[in-house]
């Protein structure tokens, strides 16, 4: 997936917390509490706005699944919350790329060579790419049906935006490296090593200023993160006991997208139920790889982050396989 139509996804799915599908429910009810469900997607929104997915991860879980979390990533079974975006395994290779030695001359010299005026090349690559990653989410990746609800909408907003944005300006695209090195380089992270020794609070921390100074280059072509969370409003409330949904709209890229939110109320504070639900699946295979004994290895955890089986075939033709090998983690 290339990287115009990937991380922008990837971002927004990470900053709304879109986990739950839209369902039949009871008579919708106000709810405007300051400790409410809405006020809870309202919170969360505004701390990715403010790029800050430590702070998203402390407060969108209660402390027993933040310390689970944070164990399954020391253990590397787990590499919540970026887990939750498209294609999560491709985050470090891409920040690898950014950061290799001459990363901003060589990235660039493989720019000018392969997309660099290619207005039509990379317009129908954009639109071919579209109709492949459609395909893909529909049918294939570990994606939730709730997830896929979500995709289904954000795939063809994204690839009408990439169609008409200035993919192919040469001096766009240098400035874009000379923002997303030194961001990237500026992490210390450029494996799965690093993210491990890091911690999970320590790693996002330190990939905060990157999705900012990425939310800043998106902006430059066209689109606006900021202003997607900025415009985010939360409709109608629906309760059941401790199980809340809360119908959400944002912006991107001109379209509205629509979701529904499930939170679940616990001692007192409501919470992404889909994320409890994971925390508590990973508990649970945590316990069973303890070794029984000091000698027995414990069993190698599957990553949620590990690659899909599968991934959308590329498009035939140059522009297209070089913006695909993009998403790679390289331009050429």
């Amino acid at each position: 997936m290339p990287r115009a139509l990937r991380i922008p996804a990837a971002v927004l799915a990470c900053a709304l917390a879109v986990l739950a599908a839209c369902q039949r429910s009871p008579k919708p009810v106000v709810d405007d509490r300051p400790d409410g469900p809405a006020a809870t997607v309202r919170h969360l929104a505004a701390q990715l706005r403010q790029y800050d997915l430590a702070g998203f991860a402390r407060d969108a879980v209660p402390a027993q699944d933040y310390q689970t979390f944070a164990a399954g990533w020391a253990a590397g079974a787990s590499r919540w919350p970026l887990s939750e975006l498209p294609l999560p395994e491709r985050l470090v290779p891409m920040l690898a790329a950014l950061s290799a030695n001459d990363a901003e001359r060589q990235l660039g010299i493989d720019y000018d060579r392969n997309l660099a005026g290619q207005v039509t090349d990379l317009r129908n690559a954009a639109q071919t790419l579209g109709l492949f990653i459609g395909q893909y989410v529909r049918s294939q990746g570990e994606f939730t049906p709730d997830q896929r609800a979500h995709f289904g909408q954000v795939v063809p907003a994204l690839t009408a935006w990439a169609q008409s944005a200035p993919l192919a300006d040469a001096a766009r695209a240098h400035t874009a490296l000379r923002t997303l090195v030194p961001a990237a380089r500026a992490t210390g992270i450029d494996s799965e090593a690093d993210l491990t020794q890091a911690g999970m609070a320590g790693a996002l921390a330190r990939l905060d200023p990157f999705f900012a100074a990425l939310g800043g280059v998106l902006a430059d072509y066209g689109l606006s993160l900021d202003d997607s969370l900025a415009k985010l409003e939360v409709g109608e409330v629906t309760q059941e006991g401790d199980l809340a949904k809360v119908a959400v709209t944002y912006p991107l890229a001109g379209k509205p997208i629509q979701l529904t939110v499930t939170l679940r109320r616990q001692g007192g504070h409501w919470y992404v139920a889909h994320y409890m639900d994971q925390a508590a699946a990973l508990r649970k295979r945590l316990e069973q790889q303890a070794p029984t004994a000091p000698d027995a290895p414990a069993p190698e955890a599957p990553s949620p982050s590990a690659p899909p089986a599968s991934s959308p075939p590329p498009p035939d033709g140059k522009v297209a396989g070089t913006v695909t090998g993009a998403g790679n983690g390289h331009w050429a």
